[in-house]
């Protein structure tokens, strides 16, 4: 049985004007945790909408989206923070590699609710899927100039 709960916290805008956003939490009384809802899109192999427990961390929130997947940019990874209510939106950009190179555990971040994050794709992962989408088409043209070069040619 989950319960829902709302939760609010104040986000500073400029020097006086505050706004708020609404967070939904939920409590699982199979875990007995209170659970918060984030997104992961992009390079990961199970990427979606996820309930999980308040106080993970980004390398956590990755391992339970399965994990980057091989064209997966970790050096890039942004997580967009404030966009529930259309709020003005802060984008935070996290070097994954360097922590797996270092393991210095200062260089990543907490998940917040309502946060997505978003692992690109390698630059030459996107050539490459360029290039193969290229020769698929170019294959195609083929195939077809040459059925009308022989039709042609036949028909004389």
């Amino acid at each position: 049985m989950n319960v829902f709960l709302f939760g609010q916290e104040s986000k500073k805008i400029s020097r006086d004007l505050k706004k708020s956003s609404a967070a939904k939490y939920t409590f699982s009384s199979s875990t007995d945790a209170l659970l918060m809802t984030v997104k992961v899109w992009g390079e990961v192999i199970k990427p979606g909408v996820f309930d999980v427990p308040i106080g993970l961390d980004l390398v956590e929130l990755l391992s339970s989206a399965g994990g980057p997947t091989d064209a997966a940019k970790l050096s890039k990874i942004r997580i967009i923070r404030g966009v529930a209510l259309g709020n003005e939106s802060e984008v935070e950009i996290i070097d994954v590699k360097e922590f797996l190179e270092t393991g210095d555990h200062s260089l990543i971040p907490e998940i917040k609710p309502n946060d997505t994050v978003i692992v690109p794709k390698k630059p030459m992962q996107i050539i490459s899927s360029s290039i193969s989408w290229s020769t698929q088409v170019l294959s195609v043209v083929t195939a077809i100039t040459m059925i009308q070069y022989y039709i042609a040619r036949s028909s004389n």
